[in-house]
């Protein structure tokens, strides 16, 4: 019985986070729209053997060896006419995900995806994912998040996931 939990995104507050033009890549926001406990009963996700969540992040209930997996689908909406977007300079997007242990008291950069992206041709829309694998040693208690860097990004979070599990 190894733990293991799978969380798929939902439109709950529908964060959306406009990205300034003084914000760095160092400003990372943690993704906090995910279903969890009952409301995963009708998806594809999933809470097992003593994980649990509590804003935006899973917490760990064993000491072990983890894959932690996440994927976000990202899309840009220009349509100018019936979405105002702040236009910046800024062209690269970054996704990672965070451990938080209460000994340490900070989060902790586990792994990341740097990516640019640029403005779709057409102006009306521009869809790109990001992915993240990786596998690592956890305490018990640890608390793993999904931050992004721009979260108006995630215009379609049904598509996004983040999970773990036991190795």
């Amino acid at each position: 019985m190894k733990p293991a939990a799978k969380l798929v995104g939902s439109i709950k507050s529908n964060q959306q986070g406009m990205v300034k033009k003084n914000d760095t890549l160092d400003k990372m926001k943690t993704v906090l729209d995910w279903f969890h406990d009952r409301e995963l009963d009708y998806t594809t996700g999933f809470m097992r053997y003593g994980v649990r969540y509590q804003n935006g992040r899973l917490i760990v209930p064993l000491t072990g060896t983890y894959n932690i997996y996440s994927f976000l689908s990202l899309t840009e909406n220009n349509d100018f006419a019936n979405v105002p977007v702040q236009i910046t300079n800024r062209t690269e997007v970054k996704h990672s995900i965070y451990k938080y242990n209460v000994k340490l008291g900070k989060d902790i950069e586990l792994a990341s995806s740097l990516q640019t992206h640029r403005r779709a041709s057409n102006l009306y829309f521009n869809a790109f994912s990001s992915q993240i694998s990786l596998l690592v040693q956890l305490e018990a208690g640890d608390e793993i998040s999904v931050k992004l860097s721009d979260l108006s990004l995630t215009s379609y979070p049904s598509d996004n996931y983040f999970g773990l599990h036991m190795i």
